[in-house]
């Protein structure tokens, strides 16, 4: 039976029980009112629980993004460290060098 039949059902109910018991007939209506609320809750929760599933998936992936990121900084450091002392090689043997022009030129 579909929810609208269901409804209508419930409705003609009601009608029916105003004439016999009026305060039987308001305490259903406030059942069927508080079951729509529930479904809408439900509804709601079950939206809230896919979108933390979602979030924690992408924060899962943003935190597996900044371990490597981190790795590759460090990569990078170590390859800066290298140029660092490869240049400063180049600079003490150009400097050696020039030295030793001079002193020739002497």
């Amino acid at each position: 039976m579909s929810q609208y039949n269901l409804k209508n059902e419930v409705d003609l109910n009601n009608q029916n029980l105003d004439g016999v018991s009026p305060r039987l007939a308001a305490a259903l209506e406030k059942l069927h009112t508080a079951i729509n609320e529930l479904k809408k809750n439900r509804d709601l929760s079950k939206s809230q629980a896919n979108d933390s599933a979602n979030m924690a998936d992408e924060i899962k992936k943003l935190n597996d993004e900044n371990i490597g990121l981190l790795h590759k900084l460090e990569e990078l450091k170590q390859k800066n460290n290298k140029l660092k002392g490869a240049n400063q090689e180049v600079e003490t043997r150009i400097s050696e060098m020039i030295k030793m022009y001079r002193n020739f030129l002497k």
